[in-house]
């Protein structure tokens, strides 16, 4: 399959954003405000083969705004990351967003436990999550989205780390500000990779 697409790293892409995104700890819970696909796709594709090749972790990725499809190609192109082997040892997981939070008897945070327990046993360090919230947007469940991410702790004692990521649009325009605060209550720490984002 051939995509026509930019994959030269964005200027706007904040490096130590990267850098903040290493520090993270078990147990983590960050919100991430990006301001395009060629700024997310810099993040999750430098992030996920750090974690795979260096942490011996399990990723998973809740994608929205592009198709698993592209998830495999940016990850193959921009990081160098061998997605067949990775996903056939089930150290990449790679799902739409909408399925894994609409679509699935199993809710996400039981998933993310049995993906934790999975890790321990074949002696992986830990799993990480880096889910697009796109789809609560894209379907009209903002309710749903403040539930979900409310009924997180900003901490936790699983060995997993969590990163919900925000188009600046959806999180600047489709929410308001109330809705907003509440969000970021709920991490631990928010990382602005859209220097116009407004998170307060």
């Amino acid at each position: 399959m051939i995509f026509d697409t930019n994959l030269t790293p964005t200027s706007g892409y904040d490096e130590d954003t990267f850098e903040k995104l290493k520090r993270a700890r078990e147990g983590s819970h960050y919100i991430v405000v990006y301001r395009d696909l060629s700024m997310l796709r810099k993040i999750y594709s430098q992030y996920t083969k750090r974690q795979i090749e260096e942490k011996n972790e399990i990723v998973l990725i809740l994608s929205h705004y592009e198709t698993i499809d592209m998830v495999r190609y940016v990850l193959s192109h921009m990081a160098t990351i061998d997605v067949k082997e990775y996903e056939k040892q089930d150290s990449l997981l790679i799902i739409d967003s909408a399925r894994a939070y609409f679509g699935s008897s199993i809710d996400i945070i039981s998933f993310v436990k049995s993906l934790v327990n999975y890790a321990d046993q074949i002696g992986k360090n830990g799993v990480t999550v880096l889910a697009d919230m796109g789809s609560f947007f894209c379907y009209n469940k903002l309710n749903d989205l403040i539930e979900y991410e409310t009924s997180l702790q900003r901490t936790s004692d699983i060995k997993a780390k969590g990163f919900c990521f925000y188009k600046r649009d959806d999180f600047n325009w489709r929410i308001s500000r109330i809705q907003r605060k509440r969000l970021l209550d709920h991490h631990g720490r928010e990382l602005m990779v859209a220097p116009t984002a407004t998170l307060r």
